[in-house]
This record gives C-alpha cells, structure tokens and sequence, in this order.
C-alpha cells in the first residue's frame, strides 16, 4: 500500500478522510447526554451534551485553533470532574468497572501519543476507543 496514505494521518490537519471516523465516535457522546438526561442528571447531560458538540466540531474540519482548544478544555474538566463520581457509585462492583474504564483511556491516551511519535496513524483507532469507552464509564456513573 502507498506509504503516504498512512502517513498522512498523523500530520495536523489529518485529511477528512481518517478525522471522519473519529467524527463518527464522537457522536455516541450524543447517548451519554440523552442517558443523563433520562436519569435527572442535568449538569452531566449539559457537560456530554457540549462536550459532543465540541468534539464533532473539532473533528468534522480539523485544524488547530479556538475549536480545539474548547474541545480539549471540555475533556480536562471531565478528567478532573468525573472521578469524583466513583465516591457516589453504591455498588463496589460499578465502582471497580468504573475505575478500570477510566484506567483504560489513560492508558489509551499514552498509547496514542506512543502511536503519534512512531508517526502511525494506528492512533485514531485508539482515539476512537477513547470515545466508546468514555460512553461506557457513562452509563457506570448513572446506575446510582
């Protein structure tokens, strides 16, 4: 296969046509926001609710600037924001799940700065993985 195909994934601005399936995963973020919202939780269902349209936004054409900025703000102050959820969680079992997700996209998140540095574009699946397991530490947070 052509070398310059993968290659181009890992320069900023990826091309539209990797930065799309990244798009594609941001959009289950849309579901953690109508499940915070069925549960009474508004504040977590407005936090999911922008950081999904900041994250589409970023990634439907990307470039560096204010979008990402935003959207990179929105995902640190679910870092700091939502491990102090696993206090709340009742059952030790919810909590377990919920700490080993969180683990995961940490541990997703050095791997994809690994994949970047070895200029493979291997990272947006990593990334995308980011996003299906942020969906799945959402619905942990909501089974109070």
């Amino acid at each position: 296969m052509n070398s310059d195909i993968y290659s181009n994934g890992c320069n900023y601005p990826i091309p539209y046509k990797f930065s799309k399936f990244l798009l594609y995963s941001s959009c289950i973020l849309s579901i953690s926001s109508i499940n915070a919202l069925y549960m009474d939780d508004l504040y977590v269902s407005f936090y999911f609710l922008f950081l999904f349209l900041t994250s589409i936004n970023f990634w439907r054409k990307l470039e560096y600037g204010l979008r990402r900025n935003i959207d990179k703000l929105f995902v640190y102050i679910g870092v700091l924001y939502f491990p102090s959820y696993l206090y709340l969680l009742k059952s030790e079992f919810y909590k377990k799940m919920y700490l080993y997700l969180f683990i995961c996209v940490l541990w997703f998140n050095i791997l994809e700065h690994i994949l970047c540095y070895f200029n493979s574009p291997k990272w947006i699946i990593v990334h995308m993985a980011m996003h299906i397991y942020t969906f799945f530490m959402s619905l942990f947070i909501f089974v109070l």
